[in-house]
């Protein structure tokens, strides 16, 4: 009869120890769907403009009530995740890059948790059933030794998911720094003017529904190089490139933080000011001070220098007046300024 007692109660130690073991291969589940969290869904949703998506809920499923159905529950929503952020890039992006190019680290990574998060759910849902089959079983001896191999393999678990979550979180991060990079890039091009690194247009417009949103006032100023077509069809539209790169890294010194300026197209330039009819007057007088003069163009083996003069259009936005309405008002009267010089 002691005999039986001492194995019972080896028996239930053996017990509570795979229960252990179980909760921390449990709790290194969980850690990865945190892992995927921060290291995928959330760098996504800062690019995109999207609410994040979280996997917090599954994993405070899975910490609570540890089993087959939370498992699978986890499993299912990271998939959904994944496959949801890849959705986001895909429509921010779409038509400023090669998507492919850019979405091969999201796939690539969404690929690898999938298999690795699959193998292991597996011999969870294995482990699971083990512990089923052990608590029917009525005869103390085999109770003991079933434990006894099942700790084995759990403990194994438990080690490999440890080993593995350091390994995924650091190939995450890895492979998110390359994907970060593909996006600054991206962003880069679909924001910024290709050949002066200013903003664009699409990014002007947008700039100009804000402030009119936001009720505060605010100027445009419309720049136009006066002459520019005499330097292309004299020098060539190399000098012509050269001459638009250097007037806007001139003009990007002038401006504060709060200013914007963008290329509209060709060799005219807008920017906007935050600011009175009054204030913007006094400051384009000090744009026009500052960028009209002597230009070196490094074209050929020598330097070519070009004279350049500048008109410029100032316009206070006015209330209920559309973006279009001001640019064009801004247009009509930089022409009105260069008709009279």
């Amino acid at each position: 009869m002691s005999s039986d007692l001492v194995s019972l109660k080896s028996s239930i130690d053996s017990l509570e120890q795979q229960h252990t073991l179980f909760r921390q291969a449990v709790e290194c589940y969980a850690e990865a769907l945190s892992g995927v969290e921060k290291h995928v869904l959330v760098p996504c949703a800062l690019k995109t403009s999207e609410r994040p998506l979280t996997l917090e809920p599954e994993r405070r499923g899975l910490l609570l009530q540890p089993g087959a159905p939370a498992l699978q529950q986890a499993r299912s929503s990271m998939a959904h995740a994944l496959e949801t952020a890849s959705d986001h890039i895909r429509r921010q992006l779409a038509g400023t890059v090669d998507l492919a190019q850019v979405m091969k680290t999201l796939t690539e990574t969404a690929a690898i948790l999938q298999r690795r998060t699959n193998e292991r759910g597996s011999r969870f849902l294995g482990v699971a059933s083990d512990l089923q089959t052990a608590a029917e079983l009525e005869n103390v001896s085999e109770l003991r030794d079933h434990i006894c191999v099942q700790i084995r393999h759990i403990t194994m678990l438990v080690e490999e998911m440890r080993a593995e979550n350091r390994q995924i979180v650091a190939e995450l991060e890895q492979e998110m720094q390359l994907y970060r990079r593909k996006l600054d890039e991206a962003e880069m091009q679909a924001n910024r003017d290709t050949l002066t690194g200013l903003a664009n247009r699409r990014v002007l417009q947008s700039r100009i529904e804000g402030h009119i949103q936001s009720g505060l006032p605010f100027c445009l100023l419309l720049l136009d190089l006066n002459r520019f077509k005499s330097v292309n069809d004299k020098y060539g539209h190399l000098a012509g490139d050269e001459l638009l790169k250097l007037f806007a890294a001139r003009l990007r010194r002038q401006l504060r933080s709060e200013d914007t300026a963008a290329r509209w197209g060709g060799d005219e330039f807008v920017v906007i000011l935050p600011c009175h009819l009054s204030d913007a007057m006094a400051r384009s007088r000090l744009l026009e001070a500052s960028l009209h003069g002597q230009y070196s163009l490094e074209i050929g083996d020598s330097p070519l220098r070009v004279q350049v003069g500048l008109s410029i259009g100032v316009a206070e936005h006015h209330k209920g007046e559309s973006a279009d309405q001001l640019l064009a008002r801004a247009d009509q009267i930089l022409y009105q300024t260069k008709g009279n010089r």
